[in-house]
């Protein structure tokens, strides 16, 4: 095998290297005064410019209301808002006083335009309630810092170079200037000045770092200043620049570390109800847990008494192994069930209200004598289905509803008086003392499908 030439390895390798130069190099093709009279000419917020803000707040906001990311997405594609932020930094970048003064006027405008707007829209919407998309607008994280860096950056490269400037509206949506400010009216509207707070720091760290990412690029970009400045002049102005860049980003580290461990905290207790509830997660209704109580405790609401205090132990030993030690453990009963199945109920056994009352007449007077509730249905006109019918699902009821002593199915005859008279099917059932309300929703349903029916009458004993 002969060595390579000297010279050829050279030159392959004087190649690669002005490959990767011009990969990252930014200069060429960047025309920096039309770049500077663009930024300086859009960054008017008055006149048209002022309706479309105010138009794309309203959006926003109904967007906001709505939970549509389609709507705050299309409201943000016809905001003017990023224009007065490029110029912020181009003028600091610049060292041009008066376009930096400006731009911040401006800026100013549109800070009280878009929240006077969101306050009015929101003071008059009837929706108040606090939905996903306006909350996800009151956490700002150090992960909004680095979106509006990266989007700042994209920005005033956009602008720079002619031939990408369709990246604009990629930018806009993605530093999401528009929507905190929303959030800050919504607050506002509603008297939560913590979410107005919030919101409102949300959007003034995103306008810093994409002013300042706006600043470093025309600093790396060499555009000319427009005022000189001494070397001592522009040290102390860096220093002030990263001091002031420190003192804003702390809150967001802080809240940064705080949405973290929560959402840490969440995947572990959602890893506890799939690993140590396993099959009992049917009587589980909900859960929450309750991490500022101090000991920290996880509430379970469930239904009946499958899940019951005798595990506590048990199930402490299992939160601890997914990382939640010195945690606390209630659990509540509840009786509730789905509304609208109940509802559907309702509705298929208001003809026999009478009989019903009939029942539980009886089963209150003798609520350990089931013969005398059998008497009293017996005298009830029931046409029974078939042997065949019934033989096919007591081996199913037995597994799927091993707290069901018996069942009766039959048809029933019930008349509203007004010589019509309806045959329906009925199915009674008798259960022990752990059946829960789930229970006998799942046993109507599963029936009703099980012997394609049409509509069937439910009564528990």
């Amino acid at each position: 095998m002969t060595e390579g030439n000297p010279k050829e390895i050279t030159t392959a390798l004087d190649s690669i290297r002005q490959y990767l130069t011009n990969i990252v190099d930014l200069k060429q093709g960047v025309n920096k005064g039309e770049t500077v009279t663009e930024i300086r000419d859009k960054m008017t917020i008055s006149g048209a410019n002022a309706w479309m803000l105010m138009c794309s707040i309203v959006i926003a906001s109904i967007g906001l209301n709505l939970d549509s990311q389609a709507v705050i997405i299309g409201a943000m594609l016809i905001s003017p808002l990023m224009s007065p932020i490029l110029g912020i930094g181009t003028g600091v970048g610049i060292n041009d006083l008066p376009m930096l003064r400006r731009a911040l006027i401006h800026f100013g405008i549109s800070i009280i335009i878009a929240v006077v707007t969101s306050t009015i829209y929101f003071y008059l919407s009837p929706f108040i309630e606090m939905g996903p998309e306006i909350e996800a607008r009151t956490k700002p994280t150090f992960l909004d810092v680095i979106i509006a860096f990266f989007g700042g950056v994209a920005g005033i490269v956009s602008i720079a170079r002619k031939d990408i400037s369709t990246t604009m509206p990629g930018v806009a949506i993605a530093t999401a200037l528009m929507p905190p400010l929303c959030v800050t009216g919504y607050g506002i509207a509603n008297g939560h000045w913590n979410i107005a707070l919030s919101s409102f720091y949300l959007f003034f760290l995103n306008t810093f770092f994409v002013s300042l990412a706006t600043y470093l690029i025309v600093r790396y970009l060499k555009f000319p200043y427009k005022q000189y400045l001494s070397i001592a002049n522009r040290r102390k102005g860096r220093w002030m620049i990263i001091l002031f860049s420190i003192i804003v980003i702390i809150p967001s580290l802080l809240i940064f570390q705080k949405v973290f461990k929560e959402y840490r905290t969440k995947a572990q207790v959602d890893k506890f109800v799939k690993e140590y509830l396993s099959e009992d997660r049917i009587y589980l209704d909900d859960y929450i847990f309750m991490q500022n109580e101090s000991p920290q405790k996880l509430v379970l609401k469930v239904y009946g008494d499958q899940i019951n205090e005798d595990r506590i132990p048990e199930l402490k030993r299992g939160l601890a192994r997914v990382g939640l030690e010195n945690t606390e453990i209630d659990i509540i009963s509840t009786s509730e069930i789905d509304l609208n199945q109940l509802t559907k109920l309702q509705d298929e056994v208001s003809g026999l209200k009478g009989i019903e009352e009939k029942l539980e007449i009886a089963q209150a007077e003798r609520q350990e004598d089931n013969d005398e509730i059998l008497s009293l249905q017996e005298k009830i006109l029931i046409q029974c289905f078939d042997s065949s019918s019934i033989s096919s699902i007591t081996e199913e009821y037995k597994s799927l509803f091993p707290n069901l002593n018996s069942f009766h199915l039959g048809k029933m005859n019930f008349s509203n008086f007004n010589n019509s008279t309806q045959n329906l099917p009925v199915l009674i059932t008798d259960w022990n003392r752990n059946v829960t309300p789930l229970d006998k929703i799942k046993i109507h349903d599963f029936t009703k499908a099980r012997l394609k029916l049409d509509t069937l009458i439910l009564i528990n004993q």
